[in-house]
């Protein structure tokens, strides 16, 4: 018999497996159909019943019997019910096991809660999650006014907010990742919007001490790494992207430096984000949260996940991510210090 977390592997795989055979609507109709309109009836007649307090009623339940370290607060008389989840114990079963099948697993939350929610004339007014563990958001009464409601356990208090990527919902409506990017919805969009008028890509992912390459290497756009982008300042190229990793010293200095560059020229900011390497504040150091790769890699086909592995090296997924975005592609193992 299957805990009431156990499932979760098996959950996230079938999103794999429905999203690789049949694409990104197939899965959205798993989630609102097989998930929202069958196995979650329970919340759509709680919330028919009794309102926001059915729909608090229950959630409270579901976190006592699986075990959620979240707080749901009502106020009605603001027409609000928000939730702080602290640590989601089915993407915590995930990390916990390194499994990262699907490309966007926390993205089936929405997914089944705002078509049913709904059905009911209940808005999900926000939502955030960071892709670890962590989210918060508010739901109310679509056609009554609504107020906003402020708690002392808010999850963006908390240091584990820093960490990971956020997607965002405001009014049952996913938002873009970045609002110059109107388009692009999540990570996958992103990278391609970003890159759409490159042209050779080069990575460079060490330095070892050796003469520099002869030639300019002048239009082309540059994939580094952080120790790179930190230690070079002329490397005859525009830095378009940099992949940031584990070494907190380069991550310190690659960080002095993008904020010392015009905004224009700032390049977009990388992290692997496998599950259980480890994540980084970079908020701390005054960087914009970092995109992540692995999703991408899913979603063409160029990477599995196998739990226990080493993951990739840096240079292999710059490569990687050079190929799927089907760019000309040049490696320089190395570049001349500053």
């Amino acid at each position: 018999m299957l805990g009431c977390h156990e499932f979760c592997g098996y959950y996230e795989w079938t999103f794999h497996y429905v999203r690789r055979q049949w694409g990104l609507q197939a899965v959205a109709r798993l989630w609102a159909e097989a998930i929202g309109r069958d196995s979650q009836r329970h919340y759509a007649d709680a919330g028919r019943e009794s309102g926001l307090r059915g729909l608090y009623r229950t959630w409270v339940k579901t976190g006592e019997d699986e075990v959620c370290d979240w707080t749901f607060t009502l106020d009605e008389g603001r027409n609000i019910l928000r939730w702080d989840m602290r640590q989601c114990p089915s993407k915590g079963f995930l990390i916990k096991h390194d499994l990262n099948a699907d490309e966007d697993y926390c993205d089936h939350c929405m997914g089944w809660m705002v078509p049913l929610l709904n059905e009911i004339g209940v808005e999900v007014r926000e939502h955030e999650h960071n892709h670890l563990g962590q989210c918060w958001g508010t739901m109310k009464m679509r056609d009554l006014p609504s107020g906003d409601l402020s708690v002392p356990h808010d999850i963006r208090l908390d240091e584990r907010w820093r960490q990971g990527y956020l997607d965002r919902w405001e009014h049952d409506v996913r938002l873009p990742m970045f609002p110059e990017f109107a388009g692009a919805l999540d990570s996958c969009e992103l990278l391609e919007r970003w890159f759409a008028d490159a042209g050779e890509l080069r990575v460079i992912a060490r330095l070892p001490d050796r003469a520099r390459p002869s030639g300019s290497c002048g239009a082309h756009g540059g994939l580094m790494t952080a120790q790179v982008f930190a230690a070079c300042s002329d490397l005859g190229l525009t830095p378009l992207a940099v992949l940031l990793g584990g070494d907190p010293a380069a991550l310190k200095d690659a960080a002095a430096r993008y904020r010392e560059m015009p905004l224009r020229q700032r390049p977009l900011l990388l992290y692997p984000y496998f599950p259980r390497s480890g994540m980084f504040d970079g908020i701390g150091h005054g960087l914009p949260r970092p995109v992540p790769l692995l999703p991408m890699l899913i979603r063409r086909g160029c990477y599995e996940h196998r739990p226990g592995e080493c993951p990739p090296s840096d240079e292999d997924l710059l490569i990687a991510l050079a190929r799927v975005l089907g760019k000309p592609l040049a490696v320089d193992s190395g570049a001349v210090r500053d």
